[in-house]
């Protein structure tokens, strides 16, 4: 896939992508700010971050959607970014119907709203239905099938410790991840300098195994949603076995699966071109 396969504004955006706009609603008792892009009266997508990072996640990936006309808008969930506030709603569909109330006050709440999540935003995602909300098209980027154990490990890792200090933060992450773009870099950054500890270690550990959003897509309230999946490669970091893949493919079918080839767990910071091509493959077959 090259950046000549997308669409010209999509690439030109990809290249030189606009800073969001900030903005902030009171929901579920929640002050919620986020990032949007595009035109406000444009068809709403919302994207959703993963635990420890935070709507800066897609500054390159959330104003290319928006070339396509859309209004695309990023929430900093609870506990991380400029959000804060979290109420100990670790569970997924809780925090769940946490954004599905920002959906609302946001005024995203209409039935051509579509969802992007990664990671734990993909199974916040996944549990929306079964919290009240029915997105016309639902895309999971690499959402985790892991045992508990396996994020018990992930707190410990050295990506993903709090600072107190911008620059020691930056030296951090482009230690450990030395192939990011810088602007990857200081979006991961900035989110562990904003991050609470506390409510990360929750989401990590208190969820037990983590499925994939798979039981929630099970869920009768998720029937006949447009659903897609979008996964890292296991050989390279992805959290989804090539074992799993039938289990999702008998709930949204094959060709409704992309393995983004050679990426990791965060595809959109690797490989931004051929994860953008498959969000938009998905989100255009939902139109």
């Amino acid at each position: 896939m090259r950046e000549t396969d997308l669409p010209a504004a999509v690439a030109a955006a990809l290249r030189a992508p606009t800073v969001g706009e900030r903005f902030g609603v009171e929901a579920a008792g929640i002050p919620w700010s986020a990032l949007t892009w595009g035109d406000p009266g444009g068809r709403p997508l919302l994207l959703i971050h993963g635990v420890t990072a935070s709507a800066a996640i897609w500054w390159r990936v959330g104003p290319a959607l928006a070339a396509t006309g859309r209004r695309v808008v990023a929430a900093d969930l609870p506990g991380h970014g400029q959000t804060g506030h979290w109420q100990g709603h670790h569970r997924f569909r809780d925090n769940a119907a946490d954004v599905a109330a920002f959906i609302r006050a946001a005024g995203m709440g209409v039935d051509v709203m579509q969802v992007v999540g990664h990671s734990w935003g993909a199974m916040t995602g996944a549990a929306l239905p079964a919290a009240g909300f029915r997105p016309a098209t639902l895309v999971l980027v690499d959402p985790p099938v892991v045992p508990r154990a396996f994020m018990a490990m992930q707190v410990a890792g050295s990506d993903e410790q709090t600072y107190p200090d911008i620059n020691a933060a930056i030296a951090a992450v482009r230690a450990a991840n030395p192939d990011w773009d810088g602007g990857d870099v200081r979006a991961k950054a900035e989110a562990l300098t904003q991050l609470d500890e506390a409510a990360a270690r929750s989401v990590f550990l208190d969820n037990g195994d983590w499925d994939g959003g798979l039981g929630d897509l099970a869920d009768p309230a998720a029937s006949g949603i447009s659903v897609w999946l979008v996964r890292g490669d296991p050989a390279t970091g992805g959290y989804i076995a090539d074992a799993v893949l039938p289990a999702y493919a008998a709930r949204i079918g094959v060709d409704h699966i992309t393995t983004v080839a050679g990426a990791p767990h965060s595809p959109q910071r690797t490989h931004p071109v051929e994860t953008t091509a498959a969000l938009l493959r998905a989100l255009d077959a939902g139109a």
